[in-house]
């Protein structure tokens, strides 16, 4: 058999040359080329099949193992913040001190709104130009014919002059509303249904009004107090970012379970 029988000296050592190794290499090929026709048509020194294919899968094995070991394999890199919020490491936490603070797409207020922090939410920043603060790393801006679909308000171009370049853009809030120091909170000493809505979005403004809806939801007996201590209290609805309208679940976080609250008339809706 031509590889069994004529090129065991084809065996190397470990540690021949890359140059050696080649070369055996491009012999073992041709002599497989040779096995394989053997086994198509018997010749010479084939003259029965099974030989020529026993020689062919032996020059197959040893060119698996002298050939070139493959280098170190790239991971390839994640797209750019897929997680917006799971950036690395700022330097600096900040405190946001108003009920209400937009995030931009660029360290200006005509760029697009892309969304709002709640008082006393925590952000890091990474960067700080003209009184603006970044706090995100750049990501995708989500842009469909021209404009991006994470804008909520004002402009939603997707252009350098709006913050967002090669498709990308990072957000931006106002150094104005921020603090190094957290803001004392509203709820601290809260008890009773007062304590089970305290971590209420806009608990500040809306306490009464969380408190009564609570307390009347209880006594109705559509919903527990275990519903709210697992929601946490009331939060905003983003369907219904104009008005102040909020939501939590009652009996399981579903759609059908879901009841909405209007801040200002105390209406209880789904």
């Amino acid at each position: 058999m031509l590889c069994v029988l004529r090129w065991n000296p084809c065996i190397v050592n470990e540690n021949r040359d890359l140059d050696e190794n080649s070369a055996i290499v491009v012999i073992l090929v041709l002599a497989s080329v040779v096995s394989l026709a053997g086994v198509i048509y018997p010749f010479k020194p084939f003259k029965r099949r099974w030989a020529a294919l026993v020689s062919f899968f032996a020059c197959f094995i040893l060119i698996g193992a002298l050939g070139p070991s493959p280098g170190p394999t790239e991971t390839a890199l994640p797209e750019v913040n897929e997680r917006r919020w799971a950036a690395p490491e700022g330097n600096e936490r900040l405190w946001v001190t108003s009920e209400r603070l937009n995030r931009r797409t660029c360290p200006s207020e005509s760029c697009g709104v892309v969304g709002q922090l709640f008082f006393r939410e925590e952000v890091t920043v990474h960067e700080e130009r003209d009184r603006w603060a970044r706090i995100t790393q750049p990501y995708d801006a989500s842009c469909v014919g021209g404009r991006s679909e994470y804008v909520d308000t004002g402009n939603a171009a997707c252009d350098p002059a709006n913050g967002i370049t090669d498709g990308q853009f990072a957000e931006w809030a106002s150094v104005e509303y921020l603090s190094k120091t957290r803001p004392p909170d509203p709820a601290a000493g809260a008890s009773g249904i007062e304590e089970l809505v305290a971590g209420s979005d806009d608990f500040a403004r809306y306490r009464t009004a969380f408190v009564e809806a609570t307390q009347s939801l209880i006594s109705q007996r559509h919903c527990t107090e275990r519903d709210f201590r697992d929601m946490g209290g009331w939060v905003k609805s983003s369907s219904h970012r104009s008005q102040p309208i909020y939501f939590t679940y009652c009996g399981g976080a579903t759609v059908a379970n879901r009841l909405y609250l209007n801040a200002d008339t105390g209406e209880i809706f789904k």
